[in-house]
């Protein structure tokens, strides 16, 4: 006896298992991005009763925190057409310095912070005010990437230094990074130095100078997306040759609903092109290896069934055949 399976692909449930089966994969796959980070690098410092005791860099302060600048970096958006990767920026103070609050910290004492990006800035933090932020523009400057999308990858990096305005003391300073996520790209943040125990789990840069190290690449959905678009192009261009084959071969007469349909595809294929996420420019890897071929053969195949139209003996078919025509 046979113990084969056999499968009715006619049968409906076949389809609605395959639906499940897909959206199963997209789900685990097509995520719409994300931010990727160490632990600790998302956490701010904490303020234990005694926990910095011990501590150089606490001098008794009421809040029992050490006297550090904290750097939060969190991502805004990317601007593909000017190739940045904009990050918010922003400080709280503590100790000495201030205290943080939710969004920003409340200065005690005025210190300054000079960032370095694409553009270089100073933040002035003044006394009795919230701490200031910006917008930083990073740019993505990895040479000839877009070409190779929407497999391109970019890094950086962001510096930052703190200066107290009195004394003109470098500040000790910690990292933040936020994990929150950008739509259709991936991001991973990585500092210059190793996290400590002695300084409540993060790395403290004693000379106040803080790196942060970033890497920019396309999320798996875009990956989907711009697969599922090419395969688009492919089964309209697969549809046409297997028509003009049938033509050529005398299997199917040519007809102008025929010709109307390739012209629609070729323009249709121009507009699938411009929905490919992130809208990238002309010129492309993709663009050479699929897209101009596409629309190149789909032009040739356009030509073929003008060709074979005009060659149609059946044109006027009531004035070459009258008395056919009579007894109709």
């Amino acid at each position: 006896m046979s113990n084969r399976i056999h499968i009715n692909f006619r049968d409906p449930r076949v389809f609605i298992v395959l639906f499940f089966v897909i959206s199963l994969l997209f789900g685990l796959f097509a995520r719409g991005g994300t931010t990727t980070t160490s632990k600790n690098l998302t956490e701010a410092i904490s303020c234990n009763q005694g926990e910095w005791s011990g501590s150089p860099y606490y001098t008794g302060d009421v809040s029992n925190c050490p006297d550090i600048v904290e750097y939060v970096f969190k991502p805004a958006f990317v601007n593909e057409r000017a190739a940045e990767l904009n990050i918010r920026f922003v400080t709280l103070p503590a100790g000495r310095f201030g205290s943080a609050m939710r969004n920003s910290g409340w200065v005690s004492e005025t210190y300054f912070v000079d960032v370095d990006s694409t553009d270089a800035s100073r933040l002035v933090n003044n006394d009795g005010s919230t701490s200031q932020g910006t917008t930083l523009r990073a740019k993505m400057s990895v040479r000839n990437a877009l070409f190779y999308y929407p497999f391109d990858r970019y890094s950086g990096e962001i510096k930052a230094q703190a200066i107290a305005e009195v004394t003109k003391e470098e500040i000790p300073v910690t990292v933040i990074a936020s994990d929150s996520t950008l739509s259709g790209w991936k991001l991973n943040f990585k500092e210059e130095k190793l996290p400590s125990a002695e300084t409540s789990g993060k790395a403290l840069y004693e000379n106040g100078r803080a790196t942060l190290f970033w890497s920019l690449s396309r999320a798996n959905v875009v990956y989907i997306a711009v697969s599922i678009l090419l395969i688009l192009m492919l089964i309209a261009l697969g549809s046409a040759f297997a028509i003009t084959r049938s033509i050529a071969r005398f299997k199917r007469p040519p007809s102008m609903n025929l010709l109307l349909w390739l012209a629609t595809v070729l323009f249709a294929i121009l507009q699938v092109r411009t929905n490919f996420p992130g809208n990238p420019p002309i010129g492309i890897l993709l663009d050479f290896t699929v897209v101009f071929p596409v629309l190149g053969l789909l032009l040739m195949l356009g030509i073929a069934n003008t060709f074979y139209w005009l060659n149609r003996t059946d044109w006027d078919y009531e004035n070459e055949n009258p008395e056919l025509m009579k007894n109709a």
